[in-house]
């Protein structure tokens, strides 16, 4: 939530409006799950739904382009993470992207920091992403939606 409203307080501010999205019939983000057990998050959406990512001076967009999908966030349980799931996760958030007629999809990803929030560089380049820009310590990549992984 911190990248769609960043008046909200930690807790259960945040969780109340995410719930509230999801009654008013949004799909926030993917959930991974191990069976019934869910062991991971992705926050992924139409860039336009994330205003302080829009107006951040390291990542607000510097295209005009239509059907630009962002991840911002990634959660793995704690004892889980190496697995792969962010991964996969990010695998989901493609599919899921294209299956609502997104052209691109944008991360933001750290350039050396493994297990960062963002995720790392890496993980998006391994999935056909290109680096599009750099900032200080990540990296904007962006993937179009309408070819296969390279």
């Amino acid at each position: 939530m911190y990248w769609r409203d960043r008046t909200l307080e930690h807790g259960t501010p945040k969780k109340r409006a995410l719930g509230a999205l999801v009654r008013a019939g949004r799909e926030p983000g993917l959930i991974a799950y191990d069976g019934r057990e869910a062991v991971g998050w992705i926050s992924v959406a139409p860039r336009e739904q994330y205003a302080a990512l829009l107006q951040s001076p390291q990542y607000r967009p510097q295209d005009e382009d239509d059907g630009v999908w962002s991840v911002v966030c990634f959660v793995v349980d704690r004892p889980r993470q190496g697995e792969g799931i962010a991964g996969a996760l990010l695998d989901g958030a493609l599919e899921h992207a294209r299956r609502r007629s997104a052209a691109v999809l944008e991360g933001y990803p750290h350039r050396s920091k493994k297990d960062n929030y963002m995720g790392h560089v890496d993980l998006f380049l391994e999935r056909g992403f290109r680096v599009v820009r750099q900032t200080a310590t990540r990296a904007v990549v962006r993937r179009s939606l309408d070819t296969a992984v390279e």
